[in-house]
């Protein structure tokens, strides 16, 4: 994610980010290791953002 991002960008950013892994998972895109590190790596972007 970018630095200094409104809350809502913040917001809009993660939602998408989501999006992404959800239709990956409903797709069989991710084996769950890949899952995981995705999670993380969203989870890391809005702890930097908060």
């Amino acid at each position: 994610m970018k630095e200094q991002l409104k809350p809502e960008e913040i917001c809009i950013e993660v939602k998408l980010e989501l999006l992404k892994i959800c239709n990956d998972v409903m797709n069989n895109i991710v084996t769950p290791n890949e899952l995981i590190k995705d999670l993380e790596k969203l989870v890391s972007q809005i702890s930097l953002s908060v």
